[in-house]
């Protein structure tokens, strides 16, 4: 078995070069869902930022205010991989209206969440709209089997939420992320982390497979 070329993503410049997609485009039809997301996810430096020393002080900072090892945060999304890789927003480059997706290795906040959301009764539904009771009984129905809570529509009633809040409030107020809301996904493990992108990119690969089609190159909307 040939093995995929895999094309380290350039870093240590000061003036980035903007994200080649047709090299992502190749990128996730030569190598395996696994391959990919360690090169161009895992274990990179973000796109957004200018070099590896920025990316973690920025990650320190954010780490501080949410009271978690900075090595546990990693940016993600189109913020990292320069486009997104969502199926109805496929291969739009990332801009000034595109959010920044953070995820957060943490067993001791996934369990709180997780007995938050298991404790909850019919007077604390009364408080919430009907999307976040939607959210609600998603989570409930399959968070413990995926092992990740996405909290942007929870966070303001998860007991940290107010803290957590704050601190990725701040984060859009500082380079490179200013100007872009700061959203963050919980997740109980590194397995977790892995097993949620590698199923996503393994399923964009089918995708494009059977369509015959990258999703069409466009440029704009958000990621």
């Amino acid at each position: 078995m040939t093995r995929a070329r895999i094309t380290p993503v350039a870093e240590g410049t000061q003036t980035k070069k903007r994200v080649d997609t047709e090299f992502i485009r190749n990128q996730l039809k030569e190598l395996t869902p696994e391959q990919f997301v360690n090169h161009h996810i895992l274990d990179r430096v973000p796109d957004i930022f200018v070099d590896r020393v920025q990316y973690v002080e920025w990650k320190g900072e954010l780490a501080r205010g949410l009271d978690v090892d900075p090595y546990s945060l990693l940016v993600v999304g189109s913020s990292c991989v320069g486009v997104s890789l969502s199926p109805k927003k496929l291969f739009n480059r990332f801009h000034r209206g595109s959010d920044i997706d953070v995820a957060i290795v943490s067993s001791y906040h996934f369990d709180i969440a997780w007995r938050w959301l298991r404790s909850l009764g019919p007077a604390q539904n009364m408080v919430m709209t009907d999307f976040e009771r939607d959210m609600f009984k998603w989570h409930r129905n399959n968070l413990i089997f995926d092992g990740t809570i996405a909290t942007e529509q929870l966070l303001s009633h998860l007991p940290f939420g107010a803290k957590w809040t704050s601190a990725l409030g701040k984060a859009r107020t500082r380079n490179p992320t200013r100007g872009h809301e700061v959203k963050a996904r919980i997740y109980r493990d590194f397995e977790s982390l892995r097993s949620y992108h590698e199923k996503n990119i393994r399923k964009l690969k089918i995708e494009l497979s059977t369509s015959g089609t990258t999703g069409g190159l466009r440029t704009t909307a958000s990621n």
